[in-house]
This record gives structure tokens, C-alpha cells and sequence, in this order.
């Protein structure tokens, strides 16, 4: 288990003074990116040989938004952890206490030369402490895409400042990109993330929303048809 405290200041904030969807990312993937590079067991693993965890889905719950100057308390932990995936709680806690998001997050071991997934020993998995599930409601890792016509699509840039130390489009960017085709994104409730094909600089990305009762899924794919990822929101 990991904690960490901090304020929320303007670069999180977005229109209304609270905290923005990819704000609300970057939290959670701060606190469980700092859990890993500290872990007494998986730390020195990818150190060692020069393997990472890759993010495959995640899930947000959104009780209420932090806001600008107000001091957060952000936990994280593992739950489950096999040989391929791990999977985490992360939860956000405002300055009176309440419970103001909760989280889960999927991820597979990767090989960060080959970007190939790796499958690491049974040993390694035994030395790894997990915790009790958070009580939240846990839906599939994988999102529908539905078959109709989509109400939008257009094709969207990927920006200089949208890739990370890997090389590809931060896992907090892709929500920058899908939030700019719908109007009340920063009244979600729910979002859904799906990764699937890291996207890098000058990739072609064509941006497709599609409207349900209560939300919307923005699928993000190159001019084949190959998805890169899938947002779901929730209202």
C-alpha cells in the first residue's frame, strides 16, 4: 500500500474551479506509478531487467470533484497480481474525509525493449503483498463498441505534449483527446478506459462518438479501423 498527500492547485484544475477528468488521472497514476517505483519486491524487478507495467484499463468512479486549493489524501494498493496482470485500487480522499473517487486499474508486465508482454515467475509473484478488494462495483475491462452510426467523427491531433517517458500518448492524455467531443465532459460520473495499441507521434487517430441513455463512448482508431482506445463516460 502506498499514500501520498497533496494541494490541488490551477494546473488541475479546468472550468468551474474542480478538478478535470485527466487531472483526476494523473493523481491516480502518480500514486500508483510512485507505489511501483518504490516497491521493495517489483522496484528492483524492473530495474533488473528492464521490464514495466503497462496499463490495459481503468476505471473511475467520480463521488465528487476536489477543488482548487483543497488538500487530498490519495491511496493505492494491489488486489490481485498473477504472473501476466496485476490489478489495483486507488482511491482519492478529500480534506474532511470523505471518499471523493474510486478506482481500478488493470496492467500487464511488459518488455519495454520489444514492447512484448512478459509472463515473470511464480517465486516473484509470492513476495508481492495484495489487500482486500475495495467495495465498489467492478465492471468488465473490456468495452463494447457499439455498431451504429456515430453521432461524430473527426480526426484529432496527437500533440508533442501528449507523449510520456515510453514514447507513446500518456494514459491521462487520451481523455485530453476524447473530452473534446462532448460538451459535458466534466459532468461524468463514470469513465471507462480501455488501451489498447499505445499511440505515438504522427499516428493517424480518428475520434468516433457514439451516444447511449446517460453517456457516451468516444472510440479512438487509425483509418483501418485498429483501436488505440476506447473511453466510455457516464453521466
Amino acid at each position: 500500500m502506498f499514500e501520498t498527500d497533496r494541494k490541488i492547485y490551477c494546473s488541475q484544475v479546468r472550468c468551474g474551479n474542480s478538478l478535470g477528468n485527466s487531472g483526476i488521472i494523473d493523481l491516480l497514476q502518480d500514486t500508483s506509478d510512485q507505489h511501483l517505483m518504490n516497491h521493495p519486491v517489483l522496484a528492483p524487478f524492473f530495474r533488473e531487467t528492464g521490464s514495466v507495467m503497462f496499463l490495459t484499463n481503468r476505471q473511475v468512479d467520480i463521488i465528487r470533484r476536489p477543488v482548487y486549493g483543497e488538500h487530498v489524501h490519495t491511496k493505492t494498493w494491489t488486489y490481485e497480481l498473477n504472473r501476466m496482470y496485476g490489478f489495483r485500487n486507488t482511491v482519492i480522499i478529500g480534506e474532511k474525509g470523505d471518499l471523493c473517487v474510486k478506482s481500478i486499474a488493470g496492467g500487464a508486465f511488459m518488455d519495454l525493449s520489444t514492447g512484448r508482454p512478459i509472463r515473470v515467475s511464480a517465486d516473484l509473484i509470492a513476495q508481492v503483498k495484495t489487500y482486500e478488494k475495495l467495495d465498489m462495483e467492478y465492471l468488465p475491462r473490456k468495452i463494447a463498441i457499439p455498431d451504429d452510426v456515430p453521432a461524430i467523427t473527426c480526426q484529432m491531433p496527437v500533440r508533442r505534449c501528449d507523449i510520456d517517458m515510453n514514447m507513446h500518448v500518456n494514459n491521462a492524455r487520451y481523455l485530453d483527446i476524447t473530452d473534446e467531443l462532448l460538451e459535458e465532459c466534466a459532468d461524468a460520473k463514470r469513465i471507462r478506459l480501455e488501451y489498447k495499441v499505445p499511440l505515438k507521434r504522427g499516428d493517424v487517430v480518428f475520434a468516433d462518438r457514439h451516444d447511449k441513455e446517460n453517456g457516451c463512448i468516444v472510440c479512438l482508431r487509425d483509418d483501418n479501423g485498429r483501436v488505440y482506445c476506447t473511453a466510455e463516460y457516464t453521466f
